[in-house]
């Protein structure tokens, strides 16, 4: 997370030789013997020397991709395939990620930089979800339409330069076990029954009444077909999907439209924006709007149903004095412990069954991330 100068210095007599934590009521707290404190941070921007010259420092590199091999290493043992299968998937991640990784860092622009380990991360929860008992005699199929999908519609046209072309014609030229045709891009297909078919062909028609409102109807189209469908496929193992595009680009819409056709006795859906002046507080309030109190420290939506969170304009929250964005450290919190504090009480509250979707536009204009 962030460092607040604030109260990593109130950590410096922690840290020392007396371990002892003096509160502004100046009650003070003894640190045992046998506890010791671990601060993961991204950076030392606003610690001290004198925070810095009472802890150890380990820096994580990831030039040689230690750390998502180490997430693959952990993800692969958890999956319940067989033994082979899990052999096959060890062989196919070498196989295809390290060079794509490798391509993508040094060859394309993305509007928000992601660490190597979210694409891991995103392509294990995709494949997790649309990998079953039914089709592991489609493994590498299955594995390819995941790589591609989370490794490369990320990319998109910056600076005038189509990165997700160059990306696609990349593929094509370089990784030839499963062959694409010849026109379109590789994101134009997607696997069914052992073999590639073009996302033009499951796109249906609709038939538009001129009593609904405009705003409420989402025209299926090849890009809104292939979007649902992964989002979907996240939303079902609970991975956060974040949707990036300018103003305009139907980020919204395409996720209203998701959301309304899901199954209403499983999912709801709840839609809050944010903006400049949106605190961490007040996030907080809109996200226990619909939630209700279960058993004992337990929120979770009401009945058994699974709600989602559409977050709008998420980057556009004001930046701290240290650089943070509040509102974005609470979801951050959430996404790690699934709980935060109740505000009055100071106690913890366990927040269940739900999801997040988020939408924002690339960074600028007002736009912090």
């Amino acid at each position: 997370g962030d460092l607040d100068a604030n109260w990593i210095e109130s950590m410096n007599s922690v840290m020392d030789d007396s371990r002892l934590l003096t509160l502004p009521s100046n009650e003070r707290i003894p640190l045992k013997q046998h506890m010791k404190m671990i601060f993961e941070i991204r950076d030392l921007n606003y610690a001290t020397p004198a925070t810095v010259t009472r802890a150890g420092i380990v820096c994580m590199s990831d030039q040689a991709g230690i750390q998502w091999r180490s997430y693959v290493e952990s993800w692969v043992r958890k999956v319940q395939y067989n033994d082979g299968v899990k052999d096959s998937l060890q062989k196919l991640f070498e196989k295809y990620c390290p060079e794509t990784l490798n391509w993508v860092n040094a060859n394309a622009k993305v509007k928000v930089p992601l660490a190597d380990i979210a694409f891991i991360s995103a392509f294990c929860s995709l494949l997790e979800s649309l990998l079953t008992d039914h089709n592991l005699d489609a493994l590498e199929y299955w594995f390819v339409f995941c790589v591609i999908w989370t490794l490369g519609s990320p990319l998109s046209e910056v600076d005038g330069v189509d990165y997700r072309k160059q990306f696609s014609n990349w593929w094509k030229n370089e990784m030839k076990t499963i062959k694409f045709a010849s026109r379109g891009t590789v994101f134009d297909f997607f696997v069914k029954e052992s073999r590639l078919e073009e996302w033009a062909t499951i796109v249906e028609s609709i038939e538009y009444c001129s009593t609904t409102p405009m705003g409420d109807v989402t025209v299926p189209t090849t890009e809104t077909v292939a979007m649902g469908y992964v989002m979907k496929a996240l939303l079902n193992i609970n991975h956060p999907v974040m949707l990036i595009g300018l103003a305009g680009c139907g980020k919204t819409q395409l996720s209203m439209g998701l959301m309304k056709r899901l199954d209403p006795t499983t999912f709801m859906y709840h839609k809050m924006n944010m903006s400049y002046y949106t605190d961490s507080s007040l996030l907080q309030a809109m996200m226990e709007a619909p939630l209700e109190k279960k058993a004992g420290k337990m929120y979770a939506p009401p009945g058994k149903l699974q709600l989602i969170y559409f977050i709008d304009d998420l980057n556009m929250p004001r930046k701290d004095t240290f650089g943070s964005q509040p509102p974005l450290e609470l979801l951050r919190q959430w996404m790690d412990y699934e709980c935060w504090y109740d505000r009055q009480k100071q106690t913890l509250r366990y927040v269940l069954d739900i999801h997040l979707v988020n939408g924002m536009g690339p960074p600028g204009g007002g736009r912090a991330v």
